[in-house]
Formats: structure tokens, sequence, C-alpha cells
């Protein structure tokens, strides 16, 4: 029997790994595992009706949109974010594959990005980026396909197939099968497979294995020409597969609409990516009103020859989400759009001896947009003095944490849809300074007791969902818009964290329609307000 090496081993498993994974995403995309799929060569799609998007339309927030950026493979954060208070041991650590000092654009005096993702630097210094050290979960997986499941379910419970974004909108919109609406709620390009918009039942996601099937859509009002099949028992079967394709494709006409109202940015470049993005701005700039959209950048599995390779994706990246911003700005829309990168781990601390990284854990994730109001570092990066016994860095913000945060801060959902959503009540608020219901919440400063807050309509009243860093004597008085005094709704001592409570009971007070404003007083002494709609 032929002795094999442990690296021919691991070379081994890694195949059988993707070999499942790619299977078990083509099933899904197949629908085998889902609602409504059809699958036609090389271009496999699903599709799935989204619900209540009138009312969706409706709300006060409803043109605020979500783009998850996927990153597939697993990308290497040091190489990313670059750790410049501790760069002697990051280099001793690669090497070889290390962004030598005199290469990297400095974005703090502790942290810098590789110059050649200088793209994004402009957004960096206009205040339309932030970044989240640390990200995973305990116990990382390293299998691709397990640890990328357990970032969609946001648990290791295989028994539980549905995604943090299905939840939601399962949750949200009760009677989804009963109001088929005019319009898709999310959109997925590639990562087919992804249970992230999988409910209990169906998928909420309109979703297409590449962007080329979409673009043939947007462009045509139907996936395919069914003028020119040939003749006979298979032309006949093409022409029958054909038509039901184009009639499942049941967006296709709002999506084409949406498309032709908006006109294409010239800043984009022609590569898989760049077509990602620059259809998702064309259907937000055309009035699509899809809330949340997830793209796929792949290639990211870094074992060897990592620095070509990561510089080529982190470039394409860059220089995507500049074009993006760009592309949105020029149209008035930049402000109504947060991005944010994810991947299913980090890489390993030390180089290997491909000059690439195996399988690691933490990383880092970015976000991006004008609504950020201000760019920063969001928790601890990992030590790297204090790997574990794999040679990774023990994660500091749990993955969880950064989507209950998202839905709370940037989609406003209330607190019984985010704990429906994410599996793990124990998660923690960043903090992200993001606002709901047309208010804005104040950025973070290094006053402990300045309040994050917002005022949010819901069925029984206006909730206030406010948190603070240190316990303080809190009061909230409302005043209506000649600044009259119309109660004084709470005075209480609060602890330290977050807290959501009534400024409005629809049962016990009778305020007209309009628009009001409420004051927090922190300890007697400062005074924060902001303003809130009555319906």
């Amino acid at each position: 029997m032929k002795h094999q090496k442990p690296n021919e081993l691991y070379s081994q498993s890694h195949d059988r790994e993707h070999a499942h994974w790619d299977r078990r995403g083509f099933l899904r995309t197949l629908g085998m595992a889902g609602a409504g799929a059809i699958s036609f060569g090389n271009s496999a799609l699903s599709v799935v009706e989204s619900p209540f998007f009138n009312q969706a339309l409706s709300d006060a927030y409803s043109d605020r949109i979500l783009v998850l950026i996927r990153l597939k493979g697993g990308n290497d954060g040091l190489n990313t974010i670059v750790p410049l208070y501790d760069f002697d041991l990051y280099a001793k650590k690669r090497p070889k594959i290390h962004i030598p000092q005199n290469n990297l654009y400095k974005l703090s005096d502790d942290f810098g990005i590789p110059n050649f993702m200088n793209p994004i630097a402009p957004l960096w210094n206009e205040g339309a980026m932030k970044v989240i050290h640390g990200v995973g979960y305990e116990n990382q997986n390293l299998s691709h396909f397990k640890s990328s499941e357990i970032w969609a379910t946001t648990t290791p419970d295989s028994q539980i197939t549905s995604g943090w974004m299905g939840r939601y909108y399962e949750g949200k919109y009760s009677d989804y099968s009963l109001n088929p609406p005019e319009k898709p709620l999310a959109i997925q390009i590639g990562s087919g497979g992804d249970l992230i918009f999988d409910g209990e039942l169906t998928t909420y996601s309109f979703s297409v294995s590449s962007p080329e099937p979409l673009k043939r859509v947007a462009e045509n009002g139907t996936l395919f020409d069914n003028q020119n099949n040939t003749n006979g028992l298979h032309g006949n079967q093409v022409s029958f597969l054909r038509e039901a394709s184009n009639t499942t494709f049941r967006y296709a006409s709002v999506i084409h609409e949406a498309y032709e109202n908006s006109k294409d940015f010239n800043a984009y470049n022609n590569d898989n990516f760049d077509v990602q993005m620059s259809l998702v701005s064309r259907f937000i700039k055309g009035g699509l009103g899809t809330k949340v959209y997830m793209v796929t950048l792949g290639g990211f599995d870094t074992h060897a020859n990592q620095p070509t390779r990561h510089e080529t994706l982190m470039k394409r990246l860059s220089h995507a989400i500049e074009a993006f911003y760009k592309d949105l700005g020029a149209f008035g829309m930049a402000d109504k759009v947060l991005s944010m990168t994810f991947s299913e781990f980090g890489r390993r601390v030390a180089e290997n001896g491909s000059n690439g990284t195996d399988h690691g854990s933490a990383a880092p994730i970015m976000l991006f947009g004008p609504a950020l109001r201000g760019n920063g570092f969001i928790g601890k990066h990992p030590d790297l003095r204090a790997l574990n016994n794999q040679g990774n860095m023990d994660n500091t913000i749990d993955f969880r944490s950064v989507y209950a945060s998202v839905l709370t801060d940037w989609l406003c959902a209330d607190s019984s849809e985010v704990s429906g959503s994410i599996t793990d009540s124990n998660f923690d608020l960043l903090g992200l300074g993001l606002g709901c219901n047309g208010t804005e919440n104040l950025p973070l400063t290094n006053d402990p007791l300045l309040p994050l807050h917002a005022a949010v309509n819901d069925v029984q009243g206006v909730s206030l969902y406010l948190t603070i860093n240190e316990a303080a004597h809190v009061e909230v008085d409302i005043f209506d818009i000649l600044g009259r005094k119309v109660g004084t709704t709470i005075t209480t001592r609060l602890s330290s964290g977050q807290h959501n409570m009534y400024l409005l009971d629809k049962d016990k007070n009778r305020f007209a329609p309009g628009q009001y404003f409420y004051k927090i007083k922190v300890n007697g002494g400062k005074t924060y307000s902001k303003s809130f709609i009555v319906r």
C-alpha cells in the first residue's frame, strides 16, 4: 500500500468536501430541497413568490436596501485589514505572503488595507465605511459546506434548514402563500444552495445561479427566446420547458420594467462581479422595490498562490464597490443602501508551504454606505498571540450579533422579529449608528452616556429603542411641532444596555396623526432629541 503524506490526505479530503458542497448546492439550486425550480444546462435558476410587497412598500423605512456580499471560499481577513499595531508578529507568521508596510494604505495608526484595495479608501475617508473585527463563532467548523450552513441558519444544528433572512420574512409576512406579491422581496445571484433566504416551507428569494440569466430577463422580459425551436419531439419538449420557465419566472416583467427605467453607469468593469453589482444598481435606480440583495464573489479558498489570487479578488471587490456607490450617488440613492461583506470563515494565521493559507476562523466584516455617517472600527481585533491549537484566532464578535444589529438598526425589525430570525437569543447589538423610521441615531462618541435611539411605529403605538452604555436616570418628554409639551412618558432609572419602551400606547393616547418630537434627558443634564410620526 502506498504511503500518503499528510498534505496529500488533506488535499483529498478537501476535494471530497468541495464535491459534496457543490452537489448539495446544485441540488438545492434545482429545487430538490426547495420549491419551484427549473434547470437548463448550465443555467440553473429557482423562483419563488414573495408576500405583502405592497405593505412593505408602505413602511416608513421601505426605501432602505441591504446588499449582502458573499466572499465565497473563506476570505483571508489578515491580508484584508492588516494589524499595523502588531505588524512584526503578523509578518513573522507570514514571511512570504504578508503585505509589506510600504504597500499599505493606513485607515488608522493601528490598521491598514493593501494598496490594491485603494478604490474603497475614499469611502473610508468620507465616513461611508466601517470594519467589524473578529467576526465568527465558537468551535469554528472548518468545512466550507458546514460553516456556510451555520452562517446561513445561525446554528450548528443540522436539523434546522431555514435561514436567518428566511425566518425573518416568514415571521413578518405570515400569509405569504395567500397574498402573492407584485415584486420580489429578495434577489440572490450565485451561491446556489445557500440557505439564507429559506423558510420552513419555501424560499423567499428570487434566485439565479449567475448574472447572465438575470441580465437576459432584465433586458428581454423573458429568460428564453421560444421563437426558433426545432421541429420534432425534442424541439417540442424544449419549447415546453422554455415556456414553463418563462411562466415560472413570474417577476420577469417587473424586473424588466425596473431595468428599462434606469440607465447603465459606465464605471463598471465587464466581469462577473461587476455585472452583479451593476444589475443591483439598475434595479434600485429603476424602482424595483426589492429590499435585500445577495451577490457572490467566489475564489477565496486560497490554499496556494494566495498573493496573486487574493490581490485579483480584492481588486475586483474594491473596484465594484467604488463604482456601485458612485453610481448610486450620482442618482441620489447612495444613502439608502447599506452593503455588508461576509465569508464562511477566515484563514489560518500562519502561511502554509504553498504560499497560501488553510481554513481559519475569525475574520473582519466590512460595511459600506453613507448611511453609516462616519468611519470606524467595531469590536476588538483578535489577539495574534492567543491562538488555538490549530493556529487560528478566537472570534471577538459573534456573527449573530452582526445579523441582529443589521436587522434592528437598518431594516428596523422589532425585537420579536429579530429573536425569531436569530436562533441564539444571547446576541449583543453592536450600535452601528443607523436609525429607523426616518430618524437618525446619533453617532458613537466617547461619551459613555450618549444614547443611541430611534422611534418606530408598530401596531400598538410608537416604540422607543434606546441603548445606553452606563446606568443612568432617563427622562423622555414629547412635544408637538409648535414646541408644546404633550406629556412625560418616561421617567425612570435604566441599566446599561438596550431598552424597548412605548412612547405612545394607542389605547391610552389619542394624539392626532402628525409629526412630534421626543427629548431624552440623561441624569438631568444632556438632552438628545429626534422627530417621529404618529400615523
